[in-house]
């Protein structure tokens, strides 16, 4: 089983992305299971996703980083041992600190299971928040150090030296992993993206 989380603030587009590479993965013949702990208005359909032959559980009223971690646990547990899908993919909530939600994931329950970070950088509000030292500076930059995999959503939103720009700051952090633009009505940009989700990892 492959297993990717996904984080990224509150609309980010971490669902609209989780929804285009699942329903990329469905086509292919594969089994896809998700866990979705994001807060936002619009959430996954899971009617939906379960007609595509998709399971999907939502973790509500908290943080898989903390107060939810144990529900977490158990959660990934009985959808790998029950359902053993070809895919697990988790939508962690906009505020879920990288650092304690990489520990909870690493709990001796499922301790087997490789997860791949991918986080999602808004290269619209990306200006705002990397020059904030503390706060939601300090959680972005979190964010960036732990991802094996960082994509620039809506990136068809700012012009291209704004996306080279946004690009540029985090390579000067991150040199070491791939930076993906990505827009969702690109087809070319989830193949790119099942790509880098199915690459071994490091």
């Amino acid at each position: 089983m492959r297993a990717a989380v996904l984080t990224g603030f509150l609309g980010t587009g971490k669902t609209t992305l989780l929804l285009a590479v699942a329903n990329a993965l469905a086509d292919r013949g594969e089994y896809v299971a998700i866990i979705e702990n994001e807060r936002g208005s619009v959430g996954i359909d899971g009617r939906y996703l379960q007609s595509q032959g998709m399971t999907v559980r939502e973790l509500r009223a908290g943080c898989v980083c903390c107060d939810l971690a144990l529900p977490l646990q158990i959660t990934v547990q009985r959808l790998s041992e029950h359902y053993e899908p070809d895919w697990l993919l988790l939508e962690a909530s906009g505020i879920a600190k990288p650092e304690l939600l990489k520990a909870s994931l690493q709990h001796p329950m499922i301790s087997q299971i490789n997860w791949r970070f991918i986080a999602l950088v808004d290269p619209v509000r990306f200006g705002k928040m990397w020059h904030d030292s503390y706060g939601l500076g300090q959680l972005l930059r979190g964010q960036i150090n732990l991802a094996d995999v960082i994509v620039l959503p809506k990136s068809d939103l700012v012009e291209p030296s704004v996306l080279e720009h946004v690009a540029a700051e985090i390579r000067s952090l991150r040199p070491d992993v791939p930076v993906i633009p990505f827009t969702a009505d690109d087809p070319a940009a989830t193949t790119l993206m099942l790509r880098a989700f199915s690459e071994p990892l490091r």
